[in-house]
């Protein structure tokens, strides 16, 4: 039997549990993921073509620090919200409160409990990054 999963993450002060979306919620919300995860790492892709030669050029790297420091931890949170309701519920809460780290930390969680197959991990492997946990 199969059981499903649920992972506790916190945010701000407080935890919340996530449990694993079903088939109808999940679909969608992987298809969402992919559309909007994808564009950021074709820009951080881009990255190791800039040469830094002089100060100036630091400037080059400023339009995609800006999406990875801003815009994407705010796409980070959208997703998070959209896949667990327990969280959406408490939104205004986890903006004031929840730091960039906890929002990447819970979002991980949550791609773990939909990558059934396991596929996150194994290209993570793969590619030799190093994941941590929450």
């Amino acid at each position: 039997m199969v059981e499903i999963d649920s992972v506790i993450v916190k945010l701000g002060a407080k935890e919340y549990t996530i449990t694993q979306a079903g088939f109808l919620k999940s679909k969608p919300w992987k298809k969402r993921l992919l559309e909007e995860v994808k564009p950021m790492f074709e820009d951080v892709n881009g990255a190791s073509d800039i040469e830094i030669n002089s100060p100036a050029d630091l400037l080059k790297l400023l339009p995609m620090a800006e999406k990875l420091f801003v815009e994407s931890t705010e796409t980070l949170l959208d997703l998070l919200v959209a896949y667990a309701p327990t969280v959406e519920a408490d939104r205004e809460y986890i903006e004031a409160h929840a730091t960039d780290k906890q929002i990447l930390a819970a979002f991980q969680e949550v791609v773990k409990l939909a990558d059934f197959l396991g596929l996150t991990g194994l290209l993570t492997r793969r590619i030799g990054l190093k994941v941590s946990g929450t």
